[in-house]
């Protein structure tokens, strides 16, 4: 039964994660009428600057600031060199342009980071919970994902930038 309750458990802290990229995709798809196929390409070059930094020695909070300002920078560039030119164009041309980005992003990930699986800290740590049920990176996954609904569902409802 443990057995059981514990796959519960982690089965919900992968779904908040599988919950996190499926809203991305559709904020995404919302934002610019497009499918953006380099999506998840894009958040793993993201993860793999925040690894970098912290494989110079600097902390978690450190590597997800300079992750989130490098992604900023990286957004707006590729919005004004990719999205934006192709926002007119024939749907075909959109998807090889966003499966262009994709190629390019998996290029260069594996290039500078090698072609190789890195693990990656987590900020919660690995503590048991409930008698073993669950972990602390487990509760934190779910804690997290439930905090970005909520703020993002207070977004929408309460600013004039929502719906």
């Amino acid at each position: 039964m443990e057995l059981l309750l514990h796959q519960i458990t982690a089965g919900l802290a992968t779904g908040a994660i599988y919950a996190c990229m499926a809203l991305a995709v559709v904020m995404i798809f919302q934002a610019i009428d497009h499918l953006n196929f380099a999506q998840g390409e894009m958040a793993t070059f993201s993860t793999f600057i925040a690894y970098q930094v912290m494989q110079w020695g600097q902390g978690y909070w450190v590597a997800f600031a300079a992750a989130v300002i490098v992604s900023f920078v990286g957004g707006v560039l590729i919005d004004r060199v990719l999205f934006r030119p192709v926002s007119k164009a024939p749907v075909l041309s959109q998807v090889v342009a966003f499966i262009a980005l994709f190629s390019i992003l998996n290029s260069a990930d594996g290039q500078i980071w090698n072609y190789t699986i890195k693990t990656f800290p987590t900020p919660f740590g690995h503590k048991p919970l409930l008698a073993g049920l669950a972990d602390t990176h487990e509760a934190g996954m779910i804690g997290v994902t439930l905090a970005m609904l909520a703020l993002l569902y207070l977004f929408f409802r309460g600013t004039r930038l929502g719906l």
